[in-house]
């Protein structure tokens, strides 16, 4: 009896894995996917092994290289698997790192980037830095033995790794100082090909899948080719290699993955990978930056009566202000001053920002005091020189007016709620503000495909954006702010040196976010804002320093704080001039206002 039974269930899961996958076995491709990357990492080992051994500088700069290789082949598997080790021990920026998960512990720079700048700039201490680099990839290599992989999971994993193409490799994240980005593209590539390749077994007498394998192929064979013709960082046309190459390669990762029936990933996460469009409002997850994730019903109403409170003073103690006095919807509800006025009439030490595309980010206001959308709803209703009330009160006030009645029982109906509470004022505000999205500038139009939305000028703009001028490792493709893509988990904070006036004499007093953490690294530290619809948004910087493009770019150009002469050791700007000629500078003001939003829908 026993043996029969043992036989039925054999069975029963041989036909429910033949039926799920058309007749296929479960996660054909993992065996040879895992083997690949533990070979890979065997080979980068070997490498960094080689480079700690006697020799000139150039064989130590041919195994540096190698090694890079080796890890961009499985960059992908990394990330998808490490990403905490990846960015703060194996291939983090040059900068000093905390984690507020980590308490108020400060993580030097380590990993590939600081064993770069040792061998290019004649540093010491290249040995330790191997050492802790080796130890790091042992862990990995010990963890990969086992570690659960699905299929479904490596073919997100390589639209992931495009996106990370697209928004880090080609804008110069990592590789800064050797600048082989567009190398370590073909690299990634490679890694994604090799990947890619595992899949062939599912093709076998399912002519879909083996067409749609093919042209997959035959699309990354193109890319590869593109980026061995130019592998020059400050020449590639980033532009041309995202539309002609990075989103088609996405959109038929996403119908193969549909083709075999594989699941798609359903934790929570900021990008919508089943869209087949990478780099739009439809590929972004909104839920996924709030705090109420699961409280979806009626968000729409709730939308609505957010826009009312929005535009109304009822929130604010003395009844005279609302959100919108300080966010202005045609100036991409910034409010178009150096410095924003209290509810007291008083100038404050920093302006509004825009609440454009407000929703992608995990940190608020240019300190980061807030953590999330909702509560930084909070803080303004509290902040005696701004709404100077509270929640509790506002709720009051509301509670005694018949139409709001109406509208939060609506809104929030068949909840505790729906008699108005500091949860539903709260809740409605930030799902208006979520609503605040921008993607409908030339640029986007220019991503999806209307190669007539931008000018020559303009496209080689964005190149110096993503390129010469390194603007586009802070500022992250395609929002371009700075909430570090693909997860978006984190958003960045860089010491940049704003001077206190336009004579750029002396550095401002405001002390940014060390006023929130303490740490010294954060001293002069602020948020790194988008750039999306800047042309509506002057004066700019925090302070409003500078009223003009040409303003701001000769600052970065000029290199910062440092390179007016400040002295400020925690600068994160590199401080030596970016050689921008006057042509270049004026493409790249001409690129910044093709990312203003024409829609003006909100």
């Amino acid at each position: 009896m026993k043996k029969k039974l043992a036989v039925i269930l054999i069975l029963t899961s041989a036909c429910l894995q033949f039926a799920w996958h058309g007749g296929n076995e479960k996660n054909m491709a993992v065996s040879a996917v895992r083997k690949r990357v533990l070979q890979e990492i065997k080979l980068l080992k070997e490498n960094l092994a080689a480079i700690a051994k006697p020799q000139n500088i150039n064989t130590k700069k041919t195994h540096y290289a190698a090694a890079r290789k080796h890890y961009k082949h499985i960059e992908f598997f990394v990330e998808y698997y490490s990403p905490l080790d990846a960015k703060l021990y194996i291939n983090g920026p040059l900068v000093p790192k905390h984690e507020i998960d980590l308490g108020k512990n400060i993580i030097a720079p380590q990993g590939f980037q600081r064993v770069e700048e040792i061998l290019y700039n004649s540093g010491s201490g290249l040995k330790k830095e191997l050492a802790l680099l080796q130890e790091q990839i042992s862990k990995l290599e010990n963890y990969y033995k086992d570690v659960e992989v699905t299929d479904g999971a490596l073919l997100e994993m390589c639209q992931l790794q495009l996106f990370r193409v697209a928004a880090l490799g080609l804008n110069g994240y990592d590789a800064a100082i050797s600048q082989t980005n567009i190398t370590e593209a073909l690299w990634s590539f490679e890694g994604i090909e090799n990947t890619v390749k595992q899949f062939e077994p599912y093709t076998k007498q399912r002519q879909p899948l083996k067409k749609c394998l093919a042209e997959l192929q035959e699309k990354i064979t193109y890319g590869k080719s593109l980026l061995n013709q130019n592998k020059s960082y400050n020449t590639f046309n980033r532009l041309e290699f995202i539309t002609k190459i990075i989103n088609p390669v996405n959109g038929l990762l996403v119908t193969f993955h549909n083709l075999t029936g594989l699941p798609w990933n359903e934790n929570k996460k900021a990008l919508q990978l089943q869209n087949g469009f990478l780099f739009g409002s439809k590929s972004f997850n909104p839920q996924f930056f709030s705090i109420y994730y699961d409280d979806t019903v009626h968000i729409n109403e709730q939308a609505s009566l957010g826009k009312l409170l929005f535009n109304d003073p009822i929130l604010s103690g003395n009844n005279q202000y609302a959100c919108a006095s300080c966010h202005n919807p045609g100036k991409a509800f910034s409010d178009g001053l150096a410095k924003s006025i209290s509810i007291n009439g008083e100038a404050l030490a920093r302006n509004a920002p825009s609440l454009l595309n407000v929703i992608y980010q995990k940190a608020f206001f240019y300190d980061g005091r807030a953590c999330q959308l909702e509560q930084q709803v909070l803080d303004v209703v509290h902040n005696a020189a701004e709404m100077n009330s509270s929640l509790q009160s506002a709720v009051s006030r509301l509670q005694q007016n018949e139409k709001y009645k109406k509208l939060f029982k609506s809104a929030f109906a068949n909840t505790t709620h729906d008699t108005i509470t500091e949860y539903a004022v709260q809740k409605s505000l930030a799902e208006y503000e979520k609503t605040l999205v921008s993607f409908s500038s030339r640029f986007d139009k220019y991503l999806s495909g209307d190669t007539t939305a931008l000018t020559a000028r303009e496209i080689n703009g964005y190149n110096i954006f993503a390129g010469k001028a390194l603007c586009g490792s802070c500022h992250f493709f395609p929002l371009f702010n700075g909430t570090v893509p693909p997860y978006f988990t984190d958003s960045e904070f860089e010491v940049i040196g704003t001077p206190a006036g336009p004579d750029n004499k002396m550095v401002d007093s405001d002390e940014g976010r060390f006023a929130v953490t303490g740490l010294s690294l954060h001293l002069y530290s602020f948020k790194t804002p988008t750039v999306r619809n800047t042309e509506l948004t002057a004066p700019y910087m925090h302070n409003g320093v500078y009223s003009t493009f040409e303003d701001v770019i000769e600052f970065y150009r000029r290199g910062g704080g440092n390179g007016f002469g400040f002295n400020i050791p925690n600068q994160t700007l590199p401080f030596d001039s970016l050689k921008l000629s006057s042509t270049e500078k004026e493409s790249i003001i001409f690129f910044l206002k093709s990312l203003t939003d024409i829609s003006g829908k909100y």
